[in-house]
């Protein structure tokens, strides 16, 4: 397929990416701020139904994680500061990253509007940054690790703290 028709849309990835069928597009997707604790965030612009392809990922190979990578094996990362950036932590997420193909898929149906978010967990071994989550779901987690470590000592501290808080 063709690269959008840039009259009724423009790419979200910039010209140096070759385009690809399912490549996000400004028709389909608003970066927005939050105007919460949350920052800037991906919102849909149009509904997509549970298991359906929200978007194909592209971006540049590199060795080290960071807050604009996606890790997609246990050397190698993908740099996307152009959609996955604004990807939003949730413990309850409405998207999931199939690395191996780079596709990102809606876990349950998603509305116009609403934010888009993974669980940094399920892609990263460790995050570039640990941080106090404020996703809000019900099955929150309290602090952001990857899946292969522990909190640090901030984060022991902070778990601590809302564990003795009754939180």
């Amino acid at each position: 397929m063709s690269a959008p028709n840039e009259a009724q849309t423009k790419r979200i990835y910039p010209e140096m990416i070759p385009w690809e069928e399912g490549h996000p597009t400004t028709a389909t997707f608003d970066i927005i701020d939050t105007e919460d604790q949350r920052g800037r965030g991906m919102r849909a612009k149009v509904p997509f139904a549970a298991g359906s392809l929200v978007a194909q990922l592209s971006g540049a190979l590199v060795s080290r994680p960071s807050i604009n990578t996606i890790q997609i094996s246990s050397t190698l990362h993908m740099a996307d500061p152009w959609f996955c950036r604004y990807l939003l932590h949730s413990c309850d997420p409405n998207l999931a990253i199939d690395t191996a193909v780079m596709r990102v898929r809606a876990l349950r149906d998603i509305d116009s509007g609403e934010i888009l978010t993974i669980d940094y967990a399920a892609t990263e071994d460790v995050i570039a940054n640990q941080f106090a989550c404020k996703c809000g779901a019900s099955n929150c987690r309290g602090w952001m690790t990857g899946r292969r470590e522990g909190p640090n000592e901030e984060g022991r501290a902070f778990l601590a703290a809302r564990e003795r808080a009754g939180d």
